[in-house]
């Protein structure tokens, strides 16, 4: 896959909302806390950047478009990218460690790499490649010295967690192939991001983690609010990167987030790590740099007249 333009900018968004991202998880613990369901939490988030987006899409007159072409990739990114994995791990979650099941999702890169080569959005390219193993070798470093299982039993568990960065990486692909052609950032973000909320909603529904927004604790709604806030630049960013520079690329955000995370829990908690996770988080932030280098070699897609 060729890339469209500089890269400039979207190395500067998967840095930043890398950054930003690992905030979600600090407004997930304060909502759950003050006795938001976790489920309820992601459909409010998702709501709530929804309404954001439409009202801006409306002001701009970028409203999403309802023609077929445009509904099939609202949904099928909505569901791939949102409702069913996110579906999917809050099922699991008292089911397996929660460690285990954070690095389950961080498997997403080398996915989204096997899965842009097998539709041939990648070429083999050595960098690439040497890029993507650094980013699996900080996962195994961090993982390994921790990694077990307390049941055999869970193993079932965590084989079907393995759907879940699958979903991610297929998005990441899926958003490079069935991306209506001249559809603006902010429209087709409003129409992911609001096709999520839809199928969201009875998937809460059905599982009895239904809440009522404004609830009885501010700070939840709050931190509802600021999460709302991060989805919408979650997903600005994300089209802007895999059009600029593919899905592969993209899909380095979740090492930087992985660092971020770090740094956030030094900052707010000091908390401390061992010499692994400094490994761990070296080899990953070299996988980036590998695949920036590798990117930046690409040819640009020519100019269209």
């Amino acid at each position: 896959m060729r890339r469209r333009g500089p890269l400039s900018l979207p190395i500067f968004l998967l840095f930043t909302i890398g950054a930003v991202y690992p905030l979600i998880f600090t407004m997930n613990k304060i909502a759950v806390d003050a006795g938001t369901p976790p489920l309820a939490f992601t459909f409010w988030q998702t709501l709530g950047a929804a309404v954001l987006l439409l009202i801006v899409a409306a002001w701009r007159r970028a409203l999403p478009r309802l023609e077929a072409r445009h509904l099939k990739a609202y949904f099928v990114l909505g569901l791939f990218g949102i409702a069913a994995p996110v579906a999917l791990m809050t099922w699991l979650a008292p089911k397996l460690p929660t460690g285990i099941l954070s690095m389950v999702v961080i498997l997403s890169p080398p996915i989204t790499y096997l899965i842009a080569l097998t539709l041939r959005l990648e070429r083999v390219r050595a960098l690439s490649l040497i890029g993507v193993l650094c980013g699996v070798g900080g996962i195994l470093l961090m993982a390994i010295p921790t990694f077990s299982l307390p049941d055999p039993s869970m193993v079932v568990w965590f084989l079907l967690a393995l759907l879940a960065p699958a979903s991610f990486a297929l998005t990441n692909n899926l958003a490079a192939l069935i991306d209506p052609p001249e559809t603006p950032v902010l429209t087709f973000a409003s129409g992911i991001v609001t096709a999520a909320a839809i199928m969201l909603a009875p998937v809460m529904i059905g599982l009895g983690e239904t809440y009522v927004v404004p609830g009885p604790d501010t700070a939840a709604d709050l931190a509802i609010l600021g999460a709302a806030g991060v989805t919408i630049t979650m997903y600005i960013t994300f089209l802007i990167i895999v059009r600029a520079a593919g899905p592969v690329f993209f899909s380095q955000f979740n090492y930087v987030v992985v660092v971020a995370g770090l740094g956030w829990g030094i900052l707010f908690f000091q908390e401390s790590h061992s010499a692994y996770v400094w490994a761990a988080a070296a080899l990953m932030l070299a996988g980036v740099a590998l695949l920036i280098h590798a990117a930046r070699r690409q040819p640009e897609t020519p100019a269209e007249p």
